[in-house]
């Protein structure tokens, strides 16, 4: 291909990472198929085939570490022959996930038409053939689990040899968020200003454009949402290669989401009223949300109330209508509540004021303020130090530890002591001066 002949180059290429096949999505019944992510995988091999898709990218973590020797590998395998039977080609790199599942997918060239770069832990390019012209994959493997220095400094674009007259995509595992990463840090200044148009980067599930343009830097993010840490919309990038310009569209594929939900509960006097607005709250995302959720079967909320309340303690009681709330709305989706988690302040006219009393309304009042406005106090330090030691007792427990993969433990950090004591004295000063009031 000549110079020239660059400029007529058109081709659509899906762009993934982080499945972690054998995994499912948190929050919703096992038994069912849009739980595994097996569905999603399928999803993008059927988005391949009809959109005519030129090939398919995987920027590692593709089978989970912790289910490698079940289904999942099995399952790729399925989804490589369709796309094999289509002629797509598949350009991957291994993540710290499968790092040692890919070359043994690869190993016996059962598939021709899959390619897996760096496998040695080196940089390499290869030119791929597809129906609509050639384009270059560059790319980096993880070759163990942890990778504490950045695959960036090894790359040296001019030892790749590059043709200047092919596109030519990148494909990246790694950290652009911590560099103290065990996990392949990276820094941005180190991808090189030429010779890519654009870099896949897996590793982190969340979406995130990195960069626009010279070149295109960004994480597609995880194609199925795995558990509420993985928040809003998730799918794979549609990349459109159109001469020497990368535009990206994102496909979204997930048929599980989760988000957080604000409800003000200002005006709430009973339990029916609680339920009628938190439904109608929902209902009003799923209609903003409506072209989003096209493809979503289960939605699920974490819901965080906000507002006024004159009696804390009643508002959380009714908070077990929310966990056990499920309702079907259009299009055709199941809303259902993780968790409630309650934020509403005491209906105090003036808490200062009540702070200056030397009575237990007042000292909570006190360790209220001093908790909104970051402050700190004998009292609250001991308090947050305490809270500290038994969450981490508690996360550290044989009963507990299961959940510590999924996330659906209280953060053991001294941020969320925090937010655990204010909104726990939140509610005992609710209950001191609805007392009071009684008496």
């Amino acid at each position: 291909m000549n110079f020239g002949e660059f400029e007529k180059i058109n081709m659509n290429i899906l762009a993934t990472a982080d499945l972690h096949l054998g995994r499912q999505s948190s929050n919703i019944s096992k038994g069912l198929r849009e739980s595994s992510v097996a569905f999603t995988l399928n999803r993008i091999v059927d988005y391949a085939l009809s959109e005519n898709i030129d090939a398919v990218l995987l920027a590692g973590d593709i089978v989970d570490r912790d289910n490698r020797y079940y289904e999942a590998v099995g399952q790729l395998q399925q989804a490589f022959s369709r796309l094999g039977k289509a002629g797509i080609p598949v350009v991957m790199i291994a993540g710290n996930h499968d790092y040692d599942v890919l070359p043994d997918i690869v190993k016996n060239r059962e598939f021709d038409h899959v390619y897996l770069l760096g496998e040695k832990g080196n940089w390499e390019a290869k030119t791929i053939k597809t129906k609509n012209g050639d384009f270059q994959a560059v790319g980096w493997s993880f070759l163990t689990q942890h990778v504490l220095d950045d695959p960036l400094l090894q790359l040296k674009p001019k030892e790749l040899d590059l043709d200047p007259n092919l596109p030519a995509l990148g494909l990246l595992h790694g950290d652009l968020y911590d560099q103290k990463s065990q996990y392949a840090p990276l820094d941005m200044s180190g991808f090189p200003a030429s010779g890519v148009q654009a870099w896949v980067i897996g590793h982190i599930h969340k979406p995130d454009l990195l960069q626009a343009g010279n070149p295109m830097i960004f994480y597609p993010g995880s194609p199925q949402a795995l558990s509420s840490k993985e928040p809003g919309a998730h799918g794979a990038t549609l990349l459109t290669l159109d001469g020497r310009s990368v535009k990206s569209k994102r496909v979204l594929l997930s048929p599980v989401r989760y988000d957080t939900l604000h409800l003000d509960v200002i005006g709430i006097e009973d339990k029916t009223q609680f339920r009628t607005r938190l439904t109608e709250r929902m209902d009003d995302f799923v209609q903003q949300h409506f072209e989003a959720l096209e493809h979503v079967s289960y939605q699920i909320f974490d819901v965080e109330l906000t507002g006024y309340h004159p009696d804390l303690n009643e508002l959380e009681s009714w908070t077990d209508l929310a966990d056990q709330l499920e309702q079907q709305m259009e299009p055709g989706i199941l809303v259902s509540v993780r968790k409630v988690t309650n934020h509403a302040k005491p209906a105090v006219e003036n808490l200062e004021e009540l702070a200056q009393q030397p009575t237990p309304p007042g000292l909570l009042a006190k360790l209220i303020i001093d908790l909104e406005s970051g402050g700190s106090s004998d009292l609250l330090e001991s308090l947050i130090s305490n809270h500290r030691e038994e969450l981490t007792r508690a996360n550290r427990s044989a009963t507990y530890r299961p959940l510590n993969r999924f996330g659906d433990h209280e953060i053991d950090n001294e941020e969320g002591s925090r937010e655990m004591l204010l909104r726990e004295s939140r509610k005992l000063l609710s209950e001191l001066l609805s007392q009071k009031e009684v008496m």
